[in-house]
């Protein structure tokens, strides 16, 4: 305590201005100089504080009080160095400058390790270009969003001013349900589309046509892949007056991508194609009529031998029975025969005649197609084509359908190729005159082949890309109406087949095209 006592104790001590001898111009200047470095110093602590406390975002704030700390304590060492010129209290004077002496070796080794990570950070430069960069980038998210935006109105606009009826259908808990539609899909049923949206097929069509839609709703789902179907319609199920009977629906469906976890959903699409379906009719039975007037020449042809035949023989009966012979009985014997051979013919006409029907019944494919090959031969045996069959076996190819749709698709074909054939032979004489027509197993289980294949050259290139398509043909102006094709793929689609063709032996003289008729076996088993 003693030791304690003579550190403050001042009375033996003098102030600093004894040294300074007091003379008024060196103390003054001590004075202003220490005054101005004691208030510059202490101004500097305040402008860190108002910093800290506008921005609580500042990196190593602790460091920032710290130095402001070191600042304020350097500050009044200097304003004690005023005192102590005219108060010799320098033990207080000593006790300040050991704390500000620990506070600015504290803020030393506390400045030191933050000296890396204090350069590491940007330089105005680097923050301005940042800046830019970044205010470029807003610029360009902005005028994607702008692009964005008007590309969604657009969408938008044609999602609802389409005339196809549109639709978003999502997979719920009990079954797929209509979340978004258009207004054409509203007046197809003569809904608003706050009543229809949340509704499933089975709300709005009958039983049966709600069933073929959720399959195939559910077959889009788990497969996630396009499909493309249609549907018949009951119209007075659908529930809407927009005519009476069946309709025909045309449906594409078109799986969306969604994030992980939510529902999927398909965008559909939706089309009454009752009218092109009824236009497709009629030209199937318009050209079912020019085929019957194109074979109604070798029907007559073919007609007038068993006439003649039965003429012969019923004079030789006539001659026989009055002259008393024994033979009438062979002669009447011949006479039925061919009296059953002309009935025969005339049938085959009646069926040819018989209007389009939507009613099916299975049938054997291969019966029909002979039937048909025989009637071609006969027609054509006078222009030297040889026309053959070949078939796999005496087994039968149940196929569903009308035995007279597929006559006539088959017609149209053999006609084809007879005209094919007739043309390359004008130009040269020496080429094979020859139709075949061969029944095989389709490449896919349960599909039965009809081919005709034919030796008229084959389909011309320019043609070629386009040969399904109507009023497409090979021929010469006014000589076919390129309506022959489209008809008979129209009769397989009917029939849930379709027709594909190519060209084949080419360079050789067998050279010409074959089209084939693909059908599905009745019940999708194979031939019996």
């Amino acid at each position: 305590m003693p030791g304690l006592a003579g550190l403050i104790d001042t009375e033996a001590m003098a102030p600093h201005g004894v040294c300074l001898l007091w003379q008024p111009e060196l103390i003054w200047l001590h004075v202003v100089s220490d005054g101005a470095i004691a208030l510059a110093y202490w101004s500097i602590p305040l402008v860190l504080v108002v910093l800290l406390l506008r921005r609580r975002d500042l990196v190593f704030p602790w460091a920032i009080g710290l130095f402001a700390a070191f600042i304020l304590l350097c500050g009044a060492t200097h304003a004690m160095d005023i005192w102590t010129l005219w108060h010799p209290d320098y033990a207080v004077q000593g006790v300040l400058k050991a704390v500000t002496a620990a506070v600015s070796v504290a803020t030393a080794i506390a400045l030191w390790p933050l000296l890396p990570r204090l350069l590491s950070l940007p330089s105005v430069q680097a923050l301005a270009e940042a800046n830019a960069s970044l205010s470029r980038e807003v610029a360009e998210r902005r005028e994607a969003e702008s692009r964005a935006r008007q590309s969604e109105a657009t969408l938008a606009s044609f999602f609802t001013h389409i005339p196809d009826a549109l639709f978003i259908v999502r997979a719920g808990p009990e079954g797929p349900v209509f979340e978004t539609v258009n207004p054409a899909f509203c007046q197809l049923f003569g809904m608003e589309g706050a009543a229809l949206e949340g509704l499933g097929p089975r709300e709005l069509l009958e039983a049966e046509a709600a069933a073929e839609l959720v399959f195939q709703f559910d077959a889009c789902f788990t497969a996630r892949e396009k499909r493309d179907f249609e549907t018949l319609v009951s119209a007075e199920a659908q529930g809407t007056t927009q005519g009476h009977g069946t309709r025909h629906w045309h449906t594409v469906l078109v799986p969306l991508p969604g994030p992980e976890g939510e529902a999927p959903r398909l965008l559909g699409s939706l089309r009454d194609v009752t009218e092109v379906r009824r236009l497709q009719a009629e030209l199937v039975e318009t050209a079912r009529r020019a085929t019957i007037g194109a074979m109604c020449a070798g029907v007559a042809h073919e007609m007038s031998q068993p006439v003649n035949i039965i003429g012969l023989w019923a004079d030789r009966a006539r001659a026989t029975i009055a002259a008393g012979g024994a033979a009438p009985l062979r002669a009447m014997e011949v006479v039925l025969g061919q009296t059953k051979r002309l009935g025969a013919l005339l049938e085959r006409m009646r069926e040819l005649a018989r209007g389009a029907s939507s009613e099916t019944e299975s049938f054997d494919a291969a019966a029909t197609a002979a039937a048909t090959v025989e009637i071609a031969r006969r027609s054509w045996q006078l222009e030297g084509l040889e026309v053959a069959l070949e078939m796999p076996g005496p087994g039968r190819l149940p196929v569903r359908g009308r035995a007279a749709e597929l006559e006539q698709a088959l017609l149209h074909l053999l006609e084809n190729a007879r005209d094919a054939v007739l043309r390359r032979r004008a130009a040269d004489p020496a080429a094979p005159a020859r139709i075949t027509v061969s029944l095989t197993a389709g490449a896919e289980p349960g599909r039965v082949v009809i081919a005709v294949r034919d030796t008229g050259g084959g389909v011309p290139a320019g043609i070629a890309p386009s040969i399904l398509e109507p009023f497409v043909t090979s021929k010469d102006p006014g000589q076919g109406t390129g309506l022959g094709l489209p008809i008979a793929a129209g009769l397989l689609r009917a029939m849930g087949g379709r027709l594909a063709w190519a060209n084949w032996a080419e360079g050789l003289p067998e050279a010409g095209a074959v089209f084939r008729l693909i059908l599905p076996l009745a019940g999708g088993g194979r031939a019996a």
